[in-house]
């Protein structure tokens, strides 16, 4: 599979604030208020996601080193393209950028303690649950060293 990230630019924009996730999924963010916080954390890396030329989700995330910490701020993969290991993949490839990161020891993220399906695939990739709730999200931790 040929995974990749790209910057959100005027090209792609409209494609990417057009994703959404299912409506029984109603725990990320829509991709346009993600775009207006990246516009005003200038430490947020909003990302499209890619499968050859076809855009198949979104992914905001901080690098923290004071913390070593990557932490995936949001996440979603398109209604349209769910169930065909794009998440997974997605996750890989944002922990090849994790680990090229000078000082970065673990991944980190939270979610609503509702969000079954996303928490399966979080913790069938290496993610664990901290048992600490942060403004009603359960946070998850991936050690990385």
């Amino acid at each position: 599979m040929n995974l990749d990230f790209r910057m959100i630019v005027e090209d792609n924009f409209e494609e990417c604030v057009g994703l959404f996730v299912r409506e029984d999924q109603p725990f990320v963010a829509p991709n346009m208020r993600s775009l207006a916080q990246a516009y005003l954390n200038p430490e947020a890396v909003p990302r499209a996601i890619y499968v050859e030329d076809v855009m198949v989700g979104f992914m905001m995330y901080l690098v923290d080193r004071g913390s070593g910490e990557l932490y995936l701020w949001r996440f979603m993969i398109d209604k349209g393209q769910q169930g065909k290991g794009y998440g997974t993949a997605a996750l890989a490839y944002l922990e090849r950028i994790a680990r090229a990161e000078p000082g970065i020891v673990r991944m980190k993220l939270s979610t609503s303690p509702a969000n079954a399906n996303g928490i399966k695939v979080y913790t069938r990739f290496g993610f664990v649950d901290t048992g600490i709730l942060d403004d009603g999200e359960e946070v998850f931790v991936k050690e990385l060293r």
